[in-house]
């Protein structure tokens, strides 16, 4: 049933990407570009990000008639990268790939960044958006959310729950949930969603919020999923309820994905970059490659990605500080 629903999904993008065709040539008659764009992923090549930019990016280029480079400049969270964007020439020729959660705390975890989140940047589109799961380890005596809470609270400290890093978004997700729920345990973090994952499974911590590491433990029966972030259940895992419909609409954590470029391009630029990625997403190879990241295709425009960036900025700028989260 969802292999046909993904193929209805990608039948009716296919068809959107024509009607665009008529407006595309209008935004290409304007004097940009005229060289090769840079593409920077601040992470290393292989993961989730880079899988998409270089889909994303190959698509662009034809669309653009210009090579789009993928430029690998991971470390420090992905602010080596994005800082690289931000020093860049503001012609619009070099672009960043960002998840708007990641991008906007690292300006309350990480001391010295030489570019505000906001101000340094121009938005040019959301891609899509990535959700959140409250697992616990498959052999848990824990049968769902209620019995979680009653467990956690009556025993304040005494469960741990893991996460890929200090200050990654498993991390300031769990935090944002326990002051909600009104629930306390002690963090122990690893190298990554893998290892966390690993250690969830043998029992050696008892709770995790993540993303896309989660989902393949859970059908497997591996871990067990309590809660899910985002507006409605998944479509593969119906029988887990959102955290809305378990009384907490305010936890409110979903990854927003982007691409952004150094602030104040020339005119037009904004819009022709826009519409190639439009019309790039509604590419199904694109579409397939966003699905298989665990990332739901939803295009959005410059100004609703801004936004987007704004509402994270201020969500991270009262929860960091106030649980005292330094990055490592």
């Amino acid at each position: 049933m969802e292999n046909i629903k993904r193929r209805r999904m990608l039948k009716t993008m296919a068809t959107s990407a024509l009607l665009l065709t008529s407006t595309w040539t209008t935004l290409r008659a304007q004097d940009f570009p005229v060289k090769p764009l840079r593409l920077v992923v601040p992470f290393p090549p292989g993961g989730a990000t880079d899988v998409i930019a270089r889909v994303i990016g190959k698509r662009m280029s034809e669309l653009l008639s210009q090579p789009v480079m993928v430029d690998n400049r991971p470390g420090a969270g992905g602010t080596i990268g994005i800082a690289n964007v931000a020093t860049s020439a503001p012609d619009g020729y070099s672009l960043v790939l960002v998840n708007a959660m990641q991008h906007t705390s690292s300006a309350f975890l990480y001391t010295g960044l030489k570019y505000d989140a906001l101000r340094s940047f121009q938005a040019l589109a959301e891609i899509g958006t990535l959700r959140y799961w409250l697992v616990v380890p498959g052999s848990s005596d824990i049968k769902d959310y209620a019995s979680f809470i009653r467990v956690i609270k009556s025993n304040p400290n005494k469960f741990s729950f893991g996460s890929s890093g200090v200050g990654s978004a498993p991390h300031l997700a769990m935090e944002l949930y326990m002051r909600q729920a009104g629930i306390q345990m002690v963090h122990v973090p690893f190298n990554g969603s893998g290892p966390a994952m690993t250690a969830l499974v043998g029992g050696h911590i008892q709770a995790a919020i993540d993303n896309v590491a989660a989902i393949p433990l859970i059908k497997s029966g591996r871990l067990k999923a309590l809660a899910i972030t985002g507006d409605k259940r998944n479509e593969e895992i119906k029988d887990v309820p959102t955290f809305t419909e378990l009384g907490l609409p305010q936890f409110d954590v979903v990854g927003h994905f982007g691409f952004l470029t150094t602030a104040k391009p020339p005119a037009g630029v904004v819009e022709v970059l826009q519409r190639s990625i439009q019309q790039a997403l509604q590419t199904p190879e694109v579409a397939n490659a966003l699905l298989t990241q665990g990332i739901q295709p939803e295009f959005g425009s410059a100004n609703q990605f801004n936004q987007v960036m704004q509402r994270e900025s201020e969500k991270w700028a009262k929860l960091i500080p106030e649980a005292q989260i330094k990055a490592q």
